[in-house]
This record gives structure tokens, sequence and C-alpha cells, in this order.
């Protein structure tokens, strides 16, 4: 399959890697960084030249594919005017927008606009990803499908955020004071993780419940000592 990659970042570059792996062709990549664009793909990826190159514009970049694999952000709002881009072109998008992943929830008058020009154009635009759209919903479905009766549903994940990139440790706020993390989070300039609410609504839809309130909340870990990894996070900091 021909894909395009819109965003070349860390995680647009792994879904470039994982498709060459997988036999497919990548024959566009879009971005805006003036770092990447210009340069050839295949260089960018440390794989040799690929003879595509970075570009900025989603129309040359989008122009060839097939299927566009779309990953420059989490909110909705922020990359409505990218997806509807690709949409116009008459592209079908895997986006890994975290709040796209159940958008009737969070912004459900831009979700049936984009829906409808999607059906308009025969396209499909899908939300997914690790989480949303894997471990803290799909596979909880899949998990119970073969229980009678449930009672309660707990979904837990764990992970080294020192190892994660860095713009996934700025968002969650990584070797913050506690109290700038706060207010940060109230202010919006740190979001934590994103797609909570997003996971509940999935695992609702496929247990056929209607929800009547989704509670979310942050609460920070703090480091009862230094931790040293990609970053340092001093003692008593988030």
């Amino acid at each position: 399959m021909r894909l395009s990659i819109y965003g070349f970042g860390e995680i647009g570059r792994l879904l470039a890697r994982v498709a060459l792996k997988r036999g497919h062709e990548v024959v566009g990549a879009v971005d805006v960084d003036p770092k990447l664009v210009g340069r050839d793909v295949g260089e960018v990826l440390g794989l040799g030249r690929l003879g595509v190159r970075v570009v900025s514009d989603p129309d040359e970049g989008l122009r060839e594919s097939e299927l566009v694999l779309h990953a420059t952000g989490s909110h909705l709002p922020r990359v409505y005017d990218q997806l509807e881009r690709a949409v116009r072109l008459g592209k079908s998008v895997i986006s890994t927008c975290e709040t796209l992943a159940y958008p009737f929830y969070r912004y459900p008058i831009l979700a049936r606009r984009l829906d409808a020009l999607a059906r308009s154009r025969g396209s499909t635009v899908l939300g997914a990803g690790i989480n949303p759209g894997f471990l803290l919903d799909s596979l909880v479905v899949v998990l119970s499908a073969p229980v009678s009766r449930i009672l309660r549903v707990r979904a837990r994940r764990c992970l080294n955020a020192l190892r994660r990139r860095p713009s996934f440790r700025k968002k969650i706020g990584l070797g913050l004071d506690p109290r700038e993390f706060e207010e940060g989070l109230r202010s919006g300039r740190y979001s934590g993780h994103v797609g909570y609410a997003e996971s509940v609504c999935l695992i609702a839809d496929a247990a056929g419940l209607n929800l009547t309130r989704i509670v979310e909340g942050q609460e920070p870990l703090i480091a009862e000592e230094e931790i040293r990894g990609e970053q340092v996070v001093g003692r008593g900091k988030v």
C-alpha cells in the first residue's frame, strides 16, 4: 500500500519504519520542522535514500498515497484542519490523535462535521493507537468477551516516562515542581495523559452501556529520590 506520513516526528518516523518493514511503500511525508523539510525520508530514518523528500505542503506530500498515517497532535481542534485537508484530497486517514479515538465525547460538532465530510468523499477517518485504541479499551473489551456477568472493570497501565520522547515528557510535566504541575494542568499548559474518557466511551459502546457521568483526574507521582534517565528528576519532583 502507498502511504504518506503526516507529521514526521518520532511517532511518524516509527510508523514509517514499521510500514516499510511490512512491505508498504512510503510515497510522501509532511512536516513543518525546517530541520526535516527537504531531506530524503530514508536518510531521516537511517535507511539510505528512498527518493522521497519531506515537504511542508500537505497537497504535495499526500498526493500519491492511498492512505495517510497522521501523527501531529492529541487534541482534535488543533489537528482538524489537517484531517479535513487530507479528506478533501480524497484520502482515508488513520490518526494517533487521542481525542479522535472517540471524538463525539469532547468535540461533537467537529466530529459530526468530519464524519459528514468523510462520508461525502468516500473516505474513512480513524483514531487509533496504543492508548486510547488498544490497552485501556480494545484489550479490555476482548478480555471481557467470554464473561457472562461483569461487576467492575479496572484497567491499569504503567510505563517509564524517562524512556519516552521529549515531547511526551513535557506533556506530562515530568521533573516539575508539584505546584507548577497543578497550575499547568489548570491552565492547559500541561495535559497529562490524554484519552481516559475516550477509553471509557469505547468500552461502554462495546458493552451497550449508557453512561450518565465520566470523571477524569490527574494525580502526579512524586519522586521519593533522584531518578536518572533521559533526564534527571529530582527528589520531590513530578
